[in-house]
């Protein structure tokens, strides 16, 4: 079981070499092919802007638009440079694609013909100002997001790994789709949040785990006074791990957005690599 095709999004950003980086080496180590996708935004695609520029002179409107699509061109250059140089030194077979970024339909279809998505939480197409979310994109896809973290980080990502298991459909999901990265990772940690006791037979989820090849460390955190959240973080910053992985929504959106909950106060600020899956 491996990735065959991953896609990571790219920009003129800074950051896209550090996560170009890691998915190139990621894809390195599972014999992948890699895809960096850019997202190009039209221009001012918005109902206030329209009004604006209506009483603009053809040639200065045209003039707007030439040098918006200048920019965007620039921008995509830059990111397919970053791209490029990073998939040439992991030495891995790769391409690159420009889609539309002004709304999240072209890099849902691309993300659904892809095994493992790379991706910031929150995104914007150059120049544009769409905002593309991975959660949204782990909800529609139905396939896993590799969440990067907003800082630098190092490319050999899954070293260290910790599962964040509640005995759910969307904890198993997670797993399903992290089992190339579970199985290849020099440290395993399983953590069960479970206030009122173990809540379910962990032992078979570690021989599970076991089957596969793997030796987890299993904890039982139960903790009665700290979110999900921060006990997640805790451990994170306790076991220095570089990828965390977990279901993405246990309950639903709309009350997943009320309350906050563990996925969004995680997907806000990622305390490292996040692998979330629905």
């Amino acid at each position: 079981m491996s990735y065959r095709d991953i896609l990571v999004q790219v920009d003129d950003r800074a950051a896209t070499a550090g996560r170009a980086a890691a998915a190139a080496a990621l894809a390195g180590r599972s014999g992948a092919h890699l895809s960096g996708v850019f997202l190009r935004a039209g221009f001012m695609r918005n109902a206030m802007a329209s009004e604006a520029l209506a009483n603009l002179p053809p040639d200065t409107l045209d003039q707007l638009i030439n040098d918006h699509d200048a920019g965007v061109a620039k921008a995509s250059e830059s990111a397919r440079a970053m791209f490029e140089l990073a998939a040439g030194e992991a030495g891995v077979v790769s391409d690159f694609r420009e889609i539309s970024g002004d709304s999240d339909v072209d890099l849902i279809a691309h993300a659904r013909r892809s095994d493992l998505t790379i991706m910031p939480a929150n995104i914007t197409a150059s120049l544009g100002m769409n905002r593309i979310s991975a959660a949204d994109v782990g909800m529609a896809s139905g396939t896993p997001v590799l969440v990067a973290p907003a800082g630098d980080f190092g490319p050999a990502i899954g070293k260290r790994v910790l599962i964040a298991w509640k005995g759910s459909r969307e904890s198993a999901r997670a797993l399903q789709d992290a089992w190339p990265l579970v199985t290849a990772a020099d440290e395993v940690h399983v953590l069960v949040i479970a206030p009122e006791g173990e809540g379910g037979p962990e032992g078979l989820l570690q021989r599970h785990l076991e089957h596969h090849g793997c030796k987890p460390n299993i904890i039982i955190d139960r903790s009665e006074d700290a979110s999900a959240g921060d006990i997640l973080r805790r451990q994170v910053e306790a076991l220095n791990v570089d990828l965390l992985i977990m279901g993405l929504y246990g309950r639903p959106r709309l009350q997943e957005f009320i309350l906050g909950g563990v996925s969004r106060a995680l997907l806000d600020h990622p305390p490292c690599a996040l692998l979330v899956s629905h």
